[in-house]
């Protein structure tokens, strides 16, 4: 008799603490024993998540989903109640983003909230946080179909242009009556074009050379400032009447030497050459520009070779940083002595000047 109570006790005794043992399991993985807070977040579709699945902090797990809460109109959301471990509460603040997550392609539903800014304060217990809707596998495969399908539309219009071109090359190779292909005639009518073209600017080059039509065309702008010498320079009609635009420019400042007494227009130079075509950008790039080059160290001819090389070398450099025509950029050495129109008695350096 005493046996049999024994054993009935031991079953109690063992029964009760193996119900204890599972109650505090069940606790733990619950979080019944644990201090937490509760938060919200709304999203419009919740994408097949589900009442007690995980909610992870930047990928550590720390609460579980406790409610969905459905909208009363279909333009309303699904209202979300999670509980969160009190120990992440300090990295949930309003700045904090939920968002719905998959395990790999196809496995369990969780809420993955990110950590939010230093400089944002905390989200109180039973606060709301934003959420940024999730982007199904579906979605993925349904903008692939769409993707495909425009590929296909695309390749079939591709192989209709083909075809299209296939029978236009083969009627413009097929020969005539007089043996000759559209090839043939195309290349004929180009050369004749070039032909014809050659001859147009060979006539209206001989037309504004003529001596009865030159003064009409030098009154529109039609000369070559090529041709122009020192002395034509100087009388001409843009010098002596004082609307032309000029700037000028110190050679000490524009030029530098190298240790064989070479040139080169320094970095300082370019800075200012750039600088002084600024005045002259509304009038860019059909307006003619000469440059005017000017030295005052040596004898004559000294100073004429010196200035000829300046001009030149700025030439180049406009024409090249300012994508300018050739035609239009012309260079005039002249030596010390600018023109008298200019109001200078003599300069050392170069003069930009825009033409009328």
């Amino acid at each position: 008799m005493l046996s049999q109570k024994a054993n009935v006790g031991a079953f109690l005794i063992g029964g009760t603490v193996l119900f204890g043992i599972g109650l505090f399991l069940i606790g733990s993985r619950q979080r019944v024993f644990s201090r937490g807070f509760e938060i919200y977040s709304d999203f419009t579709s919740v994408s097949g998540l589900e009442t007690g699945a995980d909610v992870r902090v930047s990928g550590l797990q720390a609460g579980e989903l406790l409610e969905i809460q459905v909208p009363r109109e279909p333009s309303g959301q699904y209202r979300v109640k999670m509980r969160l471990d009190q120990k992440v509460h300090p990295l949930i603040r309003q700045d904090s983003i939920a968002t719905i997550e998959t395990e790999g392609l196809v496995g369990d539903k969780f809420l993955e909230i990110d950590k939010g800014s230093d400089n944002t304060p905390e989200c109180p217990s039973g606060g709301t946080i934003a959420s940024m809707e999730p982007f199904d596998f579906s979605d993925l495969m349904r903008e692939g179909r769409g993707i495909l399908d425009n590929a296909n539309s695309t390749l079939e219009s591709a192989g209709e242009v083909a075809d299209n071109m296939n029978e236009a090359m083969t009627q413009f190779l097929t020969r005539d009556r007089n043996g000759k292909t559209g090839a043939d005639e195309l290349n004929q009518t180009v050369v004749s074009a070039q032909r014809a073209m050659t001859n147009l600017a060979d006539d209206t080059e001989a037309v504004k050379h003529n001596f009865l039509l030159r003064g009409f065309f030098h009154n529109r702008g039609y000369y070559n400032l090529g041709e122009l010498n020192p002395e034509q320079y100087r009388a001409s009609k843009f010098v002596t009447s004082r609307t032309a635009k000029r700037v000028w420019l110190d050679g000490s400042q524009l030029f530098s030497k190298s240790s064989k007494g070479v040139e080169s227009i320094s970095a300082q130079g370019r800075a200012q050459l750039d600088q002084a075509m600024s005045a002259f950008v509304p009038n860019l790039p059909n307006s003619p520009i000469m440059v005017e080059g000017y030295s005052d160290q040596g004898s004559p001819d000294e100073q004429f070779r010196e200035s000829q090389v300046r001009a030149a070398t700025v030439q180049q450099y406009l024409q090249a940083r300012f994508q300018l025509n050739p035609k239009l950029v012309g260079m005039i050495p002249l030596g010390s002595s600018p023109p008298e129109s200019s109001g200078k008695k003599d300069w050392n350096g170069v003069a930009l000047v825009l033409l009328p």
